[in-house]
């Protein structure tokens, strides 16, 4: 048996919601599960190119732009792009800061 978290509670209510979004076959950013938004939104976790993306939603390149576009614009997501391969950036979705480069700070 665990001897429990800080988070059990945030964790088990983000549960309860991801569970009645489940059974309305939507995600955590209320999108079809089936659907191409859905499928894109699950593989930017462990990231994918363009390409990558639009086979697996079964869909264009242009619509996968279209719904990075939603993710930035709608719902505040930061989707970044390396090496060619797009992914959510965790840090900055867990409020964490990006840190200013030395080129930067001796312009200032």
């Amino acid at each position: 048996m665990s001897s429990g978290l800080k988070l059990d509670r945030a964790d088990t209510a983000y549960a309860e919601r991801a569970h009645e979004l489940s059974l309305k076959n939507r995600n955590w950013l209320r999108h079809g599960s089936t659907t191409s938004a859905g499928k894109i939104d699950e593989m930017l976790f462990d990231g994918a190119t363009v390409e990558q993306l639009a086979k697996g939603a079964r869909t264009t390149k242009a619509s996968v732009y279209v719904h990075l576009t939603h993710l930035r614009k709608e719902h505040k997501l930061t989707v970044v792009k390396k090496d060619g391969v797009f992914t959510y950036d965790m840090n900055k979705t867990n409020g964490e800061k990006r840190k200013k480069s030395k080129r930067r700070n001796s312009q200032g």
